[in-house]
């Protein structure tokens, strides 16, 4: 079977494929993955990547130079290169947050089965609140009408999709993300009740992640004596204005020893899984996002969510998760308020099993690829 990807190849979302297409790829000799980057390829991959963009972190303007004759000439040659590998049996596009770019590769590599993949964040950010051109956002759309199969990764943002665009029903299916299948073969680590707690942020330091808040909100509910703990990793994304509130709030809170900010260390593997096992608690406060799979990380790992009031997360309630927090408001002094009632009030340990067992069930990866290779069939 012949799939070809065009996407991301760094990041968070893209660490989460390429993890999956790796194992996926050493276990099935019939199976033939094309990657074409449609970013900076960063990643550790078994699959032939071919990227446009580079392979390797190059000084600033030369990166810009390197970026520039991607999008004007290099992505064309590639096309036209990898055309030559014939018809393939899926051509799954990661995003459309480049609708030029998708509709290059729709016209010029032959496929049988055409799936767009619609995160969230391609959607919400750059459709809905217009980060595109008003010439990307027609082709927006006309991406949307080649394609065979629209997928969505959450129920929410199935139904948010819908309500923009009804006439695509027949295209839309839905399954959740899951972690690479090296998650599911180790059991939680056990845990002893500590009186000194971590919280993890793992989003990025962009402003509608609102990670600044949480910042703020364990400077004001911990003194800075306390034996509390807050590890910020913002590797997937660092806005400098963001950074510059942390460290101020840091700095004016006198809360140097407690937070500890981590803007260039890259987790992946049993690193990743060592840093969730590291932590009480997982703190996803955007203002607005899919899914992310830092939150399915927790449930795996045994730790405890703390979420901000959006539609999606209260979703989680209606699947049978119970060991969410969902906040009142988005708000400092919400958030304030959960850390000071979770830190003297703890979870059933039967609720963690619960969710971990259910998270096992519900996100998974091998499910959403085995119904992208059913779509080959249905055409």
């Amino acid at each position: 079977m012949k799939v070809f990807f065009f996407g991301q190849a760094t990041g968070g979302n893209a660490l989460l494929w390429f993890n999956f297409l790796n194992n996926k790829f050493k276990s099935n000799k019939n199976l033939d993955i094309t990657f074409l980057a449609r970013t900076l390829c960063t990643l550790k991959c078994s699959f032939k990547v071919f990227s446009p963009y580079g392979y390797k972190k190059l000084p600033k303007i030369i990166q810009k130079l390197r970026n520039k004759a991607a999008s004007l000439f290099l992505l064309d040659l590639y096309l036209a290169f990898l055309r030559r590998k014939g018809i393939q049996d899926l051509l799954i596009l990661q995003g459309n947050y480049t609708p030029t770019s998708n509709m290059k590769v729709l016209m010029k590599i032959p496929y049988k089965t055409s799936i767009l993949n619609i995160y969230g964040s391609d959607f919400y950010r750059k459709y809905l609140r217009k980060e595109l051109n008003n010439n990307e956002l027609k082709q927006f759309v006309q991406v949307l009408n080649k394609v065979d199969v629209i997928h969505c990764n959450w129920h929410t943002t199935k139904y948010d999709f819908l309500n923009e665009f009804p006439q695509f029903s027949d295209k839309v299916i839905c399954c959740p993300w899951g972690a690479d299948l090296d998650w599911y073969k180790y059991g939680m680590k056990p845990r002893s009740e500590n009186d000194n707690k971590v919280f993890l942020s793992t989003r990025a330091l962009h402003s509608y992640n609102n990670v600044e808040l949480v910042v703020e909100a364990f400077c004001r509910a911990f003194p800075s004596d306390t034996n509390h703990r807050l590890h910020v990793v913002g590797a997937y994304g660092c806005d400098p204005t963001v950074l510059n509130k942390i460290h101020t709030l840091i700095t004016e809170y006198n809360h140097s020893k407690n937070i500890k900010i981590e803007i260039d260390k890259w987790y992946e593997g049993r690193d990743l899984m060592n840093l969730y096992d590291s932590a009480d608690y997982n703190v996803c406060f955007g203002s607005t996002d899919q899914l992310t799979i830092s939150i399915v990380y927790a449930f795996l790992r045994g730790i405890k969510n703390i979420l901000s009031p959006l539609d999606n997360y209260h979703y989680l309630n209606q699947l049978g998760f119970k060991t969410q927090w969902i906040c009142k408001d988005i708000s400092v002094e919400s958030l304030k308020n959960t850390f000071l009632y979770l830190v003297d009030n703890s979870f059933e340990k039967s609720d963690i099993k619960n969710d971990e067992k259910l998270a096992r069930k519900v996100f998974n990866l091998e499910t959403v690829f085995n119904q992208y290779v059913e779509k080959i069939d249905e055409k």
